[in-house]
Parts: C-alpha cells; sequence; structure tokens
C-alpha cells in the first residue's frame, strides 16, 4: 500500500470532507534520545472513528495520493510489545506475521541489489522472495501443495528520500492525464490492511489478465509476449473457492550498514481484531479501483483489544512476512482460526536516539495458489 504522510493530526478526533495524510506524532518520552531494551514502548497510532463510513482518494501514476474524502481521523496511544522477548513466537498463519532470519547466501545477494532500480529489483529479488515465500509456506498448514508464487509489486520507503535516491524505472507510465516515474514513499503511519473482501479477490483477477498501465511487471511480461502474471483457468478455480490462495508481504530494511532505530513497522496480532473495527478505503488509479481496510481503535467494550507487536533493531538479514489476505483466514471465511491479514502501521519511537539514521525498507507483495483441495 502506498501511503503518504502529509498533513498533521492533533490529539483529538479531527473530521472533515476532505482532508490531508496524517503525520506520524511521537509520544513525550522521559529519557529522550535514550534507547534500551525495553518489553513495551508506547506509540500514537493513526486510528480512523468508529463513525467513519466510505473514505477514498486517486492514486497518480507513480504512486502518489491525493486528500482524502470522508476521513475521521482518530489518534490514539497504544504500547507496542517487543515481539523479540515474547514467551511465544509471532506467526504468519495465526498471528498474520513472522520474523525470520536470512540464510547467509540470501544476504549476501541482497547487499549486491540496487533497490532504486525496478528492474534489478524485479530481475533479482523478486526471485529471492518467491523463494523466501515458498519455503516458509511448505508443510506449515494441513492445506494441498502449493501450485505457485509469483512476486508482482513493491515499494521503497525512507522517511529521508534523499537517503535512498531516485527510483529507476525502465518505464515511463504515461496515460491522457501525463506521465510519472515511481517514487520513494513514506512511512505508512496509517492502521491499515492492504486488501479487503472486494480487493482481494478483485486484484487476483487483475494478475490473469494484461497488465494495467501502473504494474511494475508490464515492461517484463510485454517483452516475454504473456498476457498475464498468473493462469486465468488457475486463477479462476481460486476465486471460485476450488483453490487457497493469499497475498503474503516481504518487508526488509535495505540499509547495509544501520539497524532500524525508528520508523519502524509494528502489526496487530491478527487473533485480537475483530470484523466490525474495519473500515474501506477506495483507492481511485487510472484505470481501476483498489481497496484498502482502514481500523478504527478497539472499543472498551470489545473482549479483544488490539495487540500491537514490533522487532526493534531489523537488520537487511531479517525478514518480515506479513499476511495481506487468506482466502482461508478466519475474515474472509468466518469459519478458521487461521489469520486473514495483519492490520499494520508505521510509528515513531520515543526512544530512539535523536540522530537516528533514516529509514530504508523495501516491501514486495508475493501471490500464492495452492492446489485444488
Amino acid at each position: 500500500m502506498s501511503l503518504a504522510a502529509a498533513g498533521r493530526v492533533v490529539s483529538s478526533t479531527t473530521t472533515s470532507s476532505s482532508t490531508s495524510w496524517p503525520q506520524m506524532e511521537r509520544p513525550n518520552n522521559d529519557d529522550d534520545g535514550h534507547q534500551s531494551i525495553s518489553s513495551s514502548v508506547p506509540a500514537i497510532m493513526n486510528y480512523v472513528s468508529a463513525e467513519t463510513t466510505e473514505m477514498s482518494t486517486r492514486r497518480d501514476l507513480g504512486g502518489g495520493d491525493s486528500t482524502l474524502v470522508g476521513v475521521i481521523w482518530e489518534p490514539k496511544q497504544v504500547n507496542v510489545h517487543n515481539a523479540r522477548l515474547s514467551a511465544t513466537e509471532m506467526s504468519l498463519d495465526k498471528n498474520g506475521f513472522e520474523l525470520q532470519r536470512s540464510a547467509e547466501d540470501v544476504v549476501g545477494k541482497c547487499q549486491e541489489i540496487d533497490f532504486c532500480s525496478q528492474d534489478d529489483v524485479v530481475d533479482s529479488y523478486y526471485p529471492i522472495c518467491e523463494t523466501l515465500v515458498e519455503n516458509s509456506l511448505k508443510g506449515s498448514t494441513s492445506t494441498p501443495t502449493i501450485t505457485c508464487v509469483c512476486a508482482f509489486d513493491h515499494n521503497v520507503r525512507s522517511n529521508d528520500h534523499s537517503s535512498v535516491g531516485e527510483i529507476k524505472a525502465s518505464q515511463i507510465m504515461t496515460n491522457d492525464v501525463g506521465t510519472a516515474m515511481p517514487q520513494v514513499q513514506n512511512p505508512a503511519g496509517i492502521v491499515h490492511a492492504d486488501y479487503t473482501s472486494i480487493s482481494g479477490p478483485r486484484r487476483l483477477g487483475d494478475l490473469s489478465h494484461p497488465p494495467k498501465l501502473n504494474d511494475v511487471l508490464r515492461p517484463k511480461l510485454l517483452s516475454q509476449k504473456r498476457s498475464s502474471l498468473l493462469d486465468p483457468s488457475i486463477v479462476q478455480e481460486a476465486l471460485d473457492g476450488k483453490r487457497r490462495y493469499a497475498f503474503i508481504n516481504i518487508w526488509r530494511s535495505i540499509d547495509q550498514d544501520n539497524p532500524v532505530k525508528d520508523n519502524h513497522l509494528a502489526c496487530i496480532d491478527s487473533q485480537t481484531v475483530d470484523k466490525s473495527e474495519l473500515r474501506t478505503f477506495k483507492i481511485h488509479y487510472a484505470d481501476r479501483v483498489g481497496e484498502n481496510y482502514f481500523a478504527c481503535p478497539s472499543s472498551p467494550s470489545n473482549e479483544k483489544q488490539h495487540s500491537w507487536c514490533y522487532y526493534p533493531d531489523m537488520t537487511i538479514e531479517e525478514a518480515l512476512f506479513i499476511k495481506q489476505w487468506d482466502s482461508r483466514g478466519n475474515i474472509a471465511d468466518g469459519g478458521s482460526e487461521r489469520s486473514t491479514f495483519a492490520i499494520h502501521s508505521a510509528f515513531l519511537d520515543p526512544t530512539a536516539p535523536k540522530n537516528a539514521p533514516p529509514r530504508k525498507s523495501i516491501e514486495v507483495r508475493c501471490i500464492v495458489i495452492w492446489d485444488k483441495e
């Protein structure tokens, strides 16, 4: 999801028919600039109010977003637990996310990739992510074996774009409005999930059709004379419920010198999310409409309260697996304990050093389809 951080959110609920993206805010900290190992840190998360209904924005070809319509922001201070110190490891299947340390040869390959080059990412890093996902999911569930794993999209993010450089792309995206180049994105400081019950199946269907104008794989598929990334017959079987499918995000720091000290990515344990807390956010592209979920805070009357987790000091040697949609998940099918997705957000750490290096990261989206059940 490409979310820009713009504008400002005040400490109380903010209402507007048209508003800006909120900035992340940092809670007060008595030990300012002193970072130590602790079981949790406070964070201010940009939720939306329960009174929010439908929200929307327009996205240009380069990935930038316009102002928002229909949003009522409700920032809330929460405790974010250090998942490295958790007595129980988080798992992709149950909790919606998990951390994995990459093998030495994988780390070596990552250190050689120019993550600002779309061609290098597609040609060199996408296959790495596909292998990581396939190896992680093999034997992890009781479902049939995997038919395919395909990486199809990515974002590079930093709170200091100049520290990363400009994105280099072989394709300049053009439509009747104009042209655009891909951009480095800001850390997404919004409490959100990347797909909905509508956009998950729709995005799967899109991958069985000719690539859209802003699809990063468009040049490669056209050069290979392929009409689509995925086999339409296999996709249709998945959409008909005959196959399980899932979108998995691989998040990695691309800073070869520093661990992530601020602008961390945090996830909510999916077992603590209620479907009633989700609100639909529509994204109008030049040639399609996408949807995400934004989330409201847990109601005080709810038995389950959101449990936030993060992994401090992440390095290029680690990959955070985040589930974006699972057709056999609890929210998707209503009859399973398996997670459907992990709601997540970046946040500002009040214990971060004042001279913390910029966060530099990449996230790659993969689609997984299993054999027929």
